[in-house]
């Protein structure tokens, strides 16, 4: 074998045994399908009483409540090299006890939560040998990976999680970071503020008493544009988009930042000063830096697709 194939065997003999819990859910879904696509002999473990039709043919599948202790569990679980724990944190919180006591010595525990300071405190204290790796795909899961990053915080390195992200880094941009705080810190602007922001204009259109059917024939396409990220969010799973804006323990930080901006365009103040507007744009436009011009030419072509819907 050349390097390439003797790195992807190695991949395959550490993680040759792969358990995804929550593999119903999209998020399980597309770990399923990336770890089989690598040749890894995976199970599919969910509460549900029946295997999605993405993963039926994959592996075996096991309906199992992973948050109580059982023998059933404790079967399910022994020889696996790695499992992908894809619930919402409370279930995974509430989880994560038992498969750590059911999981080999040597396994690997890989969460795939968007909030990580809880679980990675929680599964710090209660592990031993095992490898712990905490990972946060940045999109949706229907997108896939190709072209997207995935933020990884490894907690407890060791041999399988190195597998798992050499095998995931062939199909995505893997973002390592040192710990479960910077993750979230970042996630905060990078989710928190934006899914905020998003809601607020939502919400605040209700409060307007909009009627959407009058607007959209004259709608602007930066209205349409955030219309349709909105669409996006309450089209989601509203457990995941809640566990981001409660549990991040840097959200309030967050969403004081975006009132507080919003609090500059006070009416009183704008009334003040004349030019408050303009100093207020060009102080935003700052941030973009050198990245401005690249952007703007994204936001032209996006929008220029945009047409209200029939």
């Amino acid at each position: 074998m050349d390097s390439t194939a003797d790195a992807a065997h190695a991949r395959v003999g550490d993680l040759a045994r792969c358990a995804l819990v929550g593999g119903n859910g999209a998020v399980g879904r597309l770990f399923a399908g990336a770890l089989a696509g690598a040749r890894c002999e995976i199970t599919i473990v969910d509460a549900a009483p029946t295997p999605h039709p993405e993963v039926r043919e994959l592996g075996p599948y096991v309906a199992l409540d992973v948050r109580r202790p059982s023998p059933a569990l404790r079967d399910a679980f022994a020889g696996t090299d790695c499992v992908v724990l894809a619930l919402p944190e409370a279930a995974a919180l509430d989880a994560l006890p038992h498969l750590l006591a059911a999981l080999p010595a040597d396994a690997l525990l890989a969460d795939t939560l968007s909030v990580k300071t809880p679980f990675a405190q929680a599964a710090l204290a209660a592990s031993a040998s095992r490898e712990l790796l905490s990972l946060n795909p940045m999109f949706a899961p229907a997108l896939g990976f190709a072209g997207h990053a995935v933020l990884a915080v490894e907690l407890m390195p060791g041999p399988r999680s190195r597998a798992l992200l050499a095998l995931l880094s062939e199909r995505a941009a893997i973002v390592t970071l040192p710990d479960a705080a910077t993750h979230d810190r970042m996630t905060a602007a990078l989710q928190v503020a934006a899914h905020a922001g998003l809601l607020a204009f939502g919400l605040g259109l209700a409060q307007l008493g909009t009627d959407l059917d009058a607007l959209l024939p004259a709608a602007p396409p930066p209205f349409l544009a955030l219309l349709a990220l909105l669409a996006r969010i309450a089209s989601g799973s509203p457990e995941t988009y809640g566990d981001i804006q409660r549990a991040n323990p840097f959200a309030a930080e967050a969403r004081a930042a975006l009132a507080a901006g919003l609090a500059q365009l006070d009416t009183a103040a704008l009334d003040a000063d004349p030019q408050r507007v303009e100093a207020l744009v060009a102080e935003a436009g700052a941030l973009l830096g050198p990245h401005r011009e690249g952007l703007a030419a994204q936001a032209a072509a996006l929008l220029a697709r945009l047409e209200p819907p029939r």
